[in-house]
């Protein structure tokens, strides 16, 4: 469903019917989609600048989506947000935001918000390659070991930061070395393979 959705909005996009902006996450549907199998309407869930695959991993009915991007009123926010601006609280989207690694410290606030409340949910960040290189994302990482947070930060890895690969940027692939030097349990999955992401993801989610 999400790549019919993505590949749709590819269309209308280039036929002109949308006319903002849109971010497309395409190849990239099993990592929401396996985190997400085992998050409750309780969690929270922070998206970046490509997050129609979490939105609809958490609600799998894309017609507000749709509607929102073609900036109607019966969108998700109203049809003032476009692709990049979502929000679906009643499904436990927390947010999106075009700028880089902008809800990272947002989701970090919610993750302590869960820690004093003592309510037990548990906040999913997601951000890409190019986000680790922004420093709040370190500072993040930081606080949320020194305060343990129950939180969990999902790097969605597709190798590109805008139109530079990250041979280009990193001297290493693999970003996990940024959680290890946090002190942060972390692990490397193929963002494929639907099946690992879910296991893993549960696996943290339990830890928390």
């Amino acid at each position: 469903l999400i790549r019919k959705v993505e590949n749709q909005l590819a269309k209308e996009k280039k036929a002109g019917n949308i006319k903002g902006p849109v971010h497309l996450g395409v190849g990239q549907e099993a990592i929401a989609v396996g985190i997400s199998s085992n998050l409750s309407l309780d969690d929270r869930v922070f998206g970046n600048h490509r997050s129609h695959s979490h939105i609809l991993a958490l609600n799998n009915d894309p017609y507000r989506l749709f509607a929102e991007i073609l900036g109607k009123k019966t969108g998700l926010c109203h049809g003032m947000g476009g692709s990049m601006h979502l929000l679906d609280k009643k499904n436990g989207f927390y947010g999106s935001v075009p700028i880089v690694a902008g809800t990272v410290p947002i989701s970090l606030g919610s993750a302590l918000s869960s820690k004093l409340k003592k309510d037990k949910k548990i906040t999913i960040s997601y951000l890409g390659d190019g986000a680790i290189e922004e420093g709040v994302v370190h500072e993040s990482m930081n606080f949320a070991k020194m305060h343990s947070l129950p939180i969990i930060f999902v790097i969605e890895n597709n190798l590109m930061a805008s139109h530079m690969h990250i041979d280009e940027r990193q001297p290493l692939k693999s970003l996990c070395r940024f959680a290890e030097a946090n002190c942060i349990t972390s692990a490397v999955v193929d963002g494929n393979d639907i099946t690992s992401v879910s296991k893993i993801s549960n696996k943290f989610i339990k830890s928390n």
